[in-house]
């Protein structure tokens, strides 16, 4: 966002007074971005439509992360396709690489993977012609889980590995283990459960030196996801318990959904079916308050006494 705000013309802004706003932690700061969710995306979409594309390209890259944390970055497209029109203006390339992955995405937990692999793959031109190549680790990784998604397994490591040998630990120390964690997932497809697990200890044991909430969190749910798919659901329980935990207190509530769900599958194996149930009803809440559920929807899911999985979860790794 930075670099766009630095190219802004003073002479089509116009001065405003802002509130002197000081959050005293992050989860002040959530509440305030769910109180402010519709004017949001009303002034993005004003912003996109005024004289000032710099500061409106800004504010919709901006979004992406405290949206995405909520499960909201799906109520993005449409400004992602109008600012990326209003970079192509103005020749922004970087601007318009990190919109197309970021559409990619939103494409991806929609499961229209067709058009998230156009957008990503598009995006990994523009990085090329913004001069940037290590960008593309971000699109390179979504493609990645794509490809997982689908099960085209062999081009999905191909990606991930590309993104590993591009990514520039110094630069973006956040990256490589979010790189191996989606490894991780083709591992375990693969059936190479010895490294999957030995990967994903590892992954629990560093990520929560650079993300101990999140990135532990998402640690501990891929070791889940292993041990769920091989068979050992007591050690699945307790990895998706910590983190189930783990996520609720970084507010990546769409990643909570995710492990909660497949948490209430792991309890319904071994036969505690009113634990079961209990997870999977709180998933369907929070998938319900991202809008990734209608109500109806909703209710249909949790009227079978064993409910089919609900299809954000399943675009999610």
């Amino acid at each position: 966002m930075a670099s766009t705000l630095l190219n802004m013309d003073p002479v089509v802004r116009c001065p405003v007074e802002l509130p002197d706003i000081a959050f005293k932690d992050a989860a002040e700061a959530r509440r305030w971005v769910q109180d402010e969710r519709d004017n949001l995306l009303a002034v993005a979409r004003q912003a996109l439509a005024g004289p000032d594309p710099a500061t409106a390209i800004g504010l919709a890259i901006g979004l992406h992360w405290p949206f995405c944390y909520q499960g909201w970055h799906t109520q993005l497209a449409d400004i992602y396709a109008h600012a990326i029109e209003v970079a192509d203006r103005t020749a922004a390339w970087e601007d318009k690489a990190q919109l197309r992955s970021f559409l990619g995405w939103a494409h991806r937990d929609q499961g229209r993977y067709d058009a998230a692999i156009a957008q990503l793959q598009t995006a990994l031109t523009d990085w090329d012609r913004a001069g940037m190549p290590r960008r593309k680790v971000g699109a390179l990784s979504n493609l990645g889980v794509i490809h997982t998604i689908v099960g085209r397994l062999d081009d999905a490591l191909a990606y991930l590995e590309s993104a590993l040998t591009l990514n520039d630990d110094a630069e973006r120390p956040g990256a490589l283990p979010v790189l191996r964690n989606n490894r991780v997932h083709v591992y375990y497809r693969q059936g190479r459960f010895d490294e999957a697990i030995a990967e994903a200890r590892q992954l629990v044991e560093l990520w929560p030196k650079t993300d101990p909430l999140a990135g532990a969190g998402s640690a501990h749910d891929s070791l889940g996801d292993i041990y769920l798919h091989a068979g050992r659901l007591t050690e699945a329980v307790e990895s998706y318990t910590t983190a189930v935990r783990l996520l609720g207190e970084s507010g990546y509530h769409l990643k909570e959904a995710r492990s909660r769900w497949w948490l209430g599958a792991a309890l319904h194996g071994l036969e505690r079916h009113g634990e079961a149930r209990r997870q999977w009803a709180e998933s369907v809440r929070l998938l319900r308050d991202a809008r990734l559920l209608t109500p109806r929807e909703a209710t249909e899911i949790l009227s079978r006494p064993v409910p089919e999985t609900p299809q954000p979860i399943k675009n999610m790794l």
